[in-house]
């Protein structure tokens, strides 16, 4: 009876350690892209080419049948 209270118990707090220690497990927050950037300058839409001052705006139109 002492044993299996025992083999019980162990896996009791075995279940609880293991979820513990899943659940300290933080998502991690993602870098900021760099690479994209708004273009305020010229209105919604706009976008800096990366590496130079040019904006650019990106849209277009699709239509199929």
């Amino acid at each position: 009876m002492r044993f299996v209270k025992g083999i019980l118990l162990g896996a009791a707090a075995t279940l609880v350690a293991s979820a513990a220690a899943q659940a300290a497990d933080l998502p991690l927050k993602a870098k900021a892209v760099e690479y994209v950037k708004v273009c305020s300058l010229y209105g919604a839409g706009f976008y800096y080419i990366p590496g130079t001052d040019t904006c650019i705006k990106l849209g277009g139109y699709l239509r199929a049948e």
